[in-house]
């Protein structure tokens, strides 16, 4: 159980971490994105202000996100589908996401870097769970045939 109730403390205050990032520049200083990120296309101040309103969605919802991971981490065995939904975020908006913007001309190394980051959470969240499924399984008694 410890090893999940850390595993719901720190992807969820690195959730927070990436949340007050994304915030600052997405309610603070929209045009730092200008010189962080490269584009794979002309920008122009409007192009850039679209994709920070397009961006602002996953600020708040990275936000909510490490906000109940940290919550939860106080009980951690009764959010075990919790850490399922979220190593399928990972996969998907995480992993796949960043192997599409590759594909359309984004930073390689910046985003395999987030790619390594994703797989790291997908894996220890699949091992702290089965592990709570594990000793779940050997407190449970075993049931005896009838004759």
């Amino acid at each position: 159980m410890k090893m999940l109730t850390w595993w719901f403390r720190i992807v969820g205050a690195f959730y927070l971490l990436l949340a007050l990032m994304n915030m600052y520049i997405v309610l603070l200083n929209p045009s730092a994105i200008s010189a962080m990120a490269t584009f794979p296309f002309p920008t122009t101040t409007d192009t850039v202000m679209a994709f920070v309103d397009g961006w602002s969605p996953f600020a708040f919802e990275i936000l909510g996100i490490g906000t109940f991971m940290i919550w939860a981490s106080r009980n951690p065995r009764r959010y075990l589908g919790a850490v399922w939904l979220l190593v399928w975020l990972e996969l998907l908006h995480g992993v796949l996401d960043d192997i599409y913007l590759i594909v359309r001309g984004y930073d390689a190394v910046s985003y395999i870097v987030f790619i390594v980051v994703h797989l790291i959470i997908i894996v220890t969240g699949i091992m702290a769970v089965r592990k709570v499924e594990a000793q779940g399984a050997s407190a449970m008694p075993v049931a005896r045939a009838r004759a």
